[in-house]
């Protein structure tokens, strides 16, 4: 019955390469693994996506843990593809979003892109389906915890998206419920999940941030 800790990664440069770590964001995923080390937490399995902005953290939360560091990139745990999710429902709007600069605007048009993509049947172009974008999620934790025992810690790092996703599964929650979570998920936020063998996952915590919980680092709690 492993036990699960999703983490979303680092604060991203919203205003550069969203797809890197900002030294905040560096911040954020060092003061987690110290967090975890402090706890005395041992990972039999440590997996990440493939994105830039996964590797990094998942790098800097392992390098403050004692232990090996080596860990599996797996592009199941990959985020959706915002831009071409945005471009195909939200692309008659989307450089006046750009150009407004304004990220409440910008994650509107995420939520609604995501609604519109939950609710369509068919691949988007230059992405996939809703289905297929759980299915691979579902695969990639089931492959996490294929023989590992009851005792064992899987820690996964990964974005948003697919915590949402996999978050809403867990409560049998539906496509709203994702979304929603989704677009609440801290960075470097972490849920806990128990993942048995058989029968159904179960939910311990959702998006917690105990290593940001102290005075002098309310500032590095972010969103986006």
């Amino acid at each position: 019955m492993p036990y699960l800790y999703l983490v979303r990664h680092g604060q991203p440069d919203f205003a550069g390469n969203y797809d890197s770590i900002t030294d905040l964001g560096a911040r954020q995923s060092t003061w987690l693994g110290e967090h975890f080390a402090a706890r005395g937490l041992q990972f039999a399995r440590v997996l990440a996506g493939t994105l830039q902005r996964q590797v990094s953290t998942c790098e800097l939360v392992m390098n403050a843990l004692d232990g090996p560091r080596d860990f599996t990139q797996d592009a199941r745990f990959n985020e959706y593809d915002h831009q071409s999710l945005l471009r195909f429902f939200e692309g008659d709007r989307l450089q006046a979003i750009k150009a407004s600069g304004d990220r409440r605007e910008y994650f509107a048009a995420i939520r609604s892109a995501m609604q519109k993509w939950s609710r369509h049947d068919d691949l988007v172009a230059g992405g996939e389906s809703w289905a297929e974008f759980g299915a691979r999620i579902g695969a990639g934790v089931t492959a996490a915890c294929e023989g590992l025992g009851r005792d064992d810690n899987v820690l996964i790092v990964t974005s948003g998206g697919v915590i949402g996703r996999y978050t809403s599964e867990v409560l049998d929650a539906g496509a709203d419920a994702a979304i929603q979570l989704n677009l609440q998920i801290r960075n470097t936020g972490v849920t806990e999940v128990i993942h048995p063998a058989s029968g159904n996952a179960r939910l311990v915590s959702f998006n917690a941030i105990p290593h940001l919980e102290r005075a002098d680092r309310m500032h590095a709690v972010t969103h986006s």
